[in-house]
């Protein structure tokens, strides 16, 4: 199990397409820099301890097709930003205290 936070050194790994970090120990918050993976197709961030809110950079992932943040402890508002993800199929956000619409 992988415990600690995200570090924000992890946008500099922008060829890959995947990023599976789920079932872990992660806690701290999803660094905005994340919307520097410009390549990434699946992000797998659920069933950790993550707090804080969904950054707007996120919206800047324009390849991505799975965003899995659910069972976490992601609070605020759904960013308007996640509107741009056109190749989005699935958008998993439950068991958390997320508000807003998309």
């Amino acid at each position: 199990s992988i415990s600690g936070t995200i570090p924000a050194e992890l946008s500099e790994l922008s060829q890959h397409d995947v990023l599976s970090l789920h079932s872990n120990s992660i806690s701290g918050t999803i660094p905005s820099d994340m919307g520097k993976l410009s390549q990434l197709y699946n992000l797998w961030l659920n069933n950790n301890a993550i707090s804080g809110t969904i950054p707007p950079e996120t919206g800047k992932l324009s390849q991505l097709n799975i965003l899995s943040l659910n069972t976490n402890s992601i609070s605020g508002t759904i960013p308007a930003e996640l509107s741009e993800l056109s190749q989005h199929d699935v958008l998993s956000l439950h068991s958390n205290s997320i508000s807003g619409t998309i």
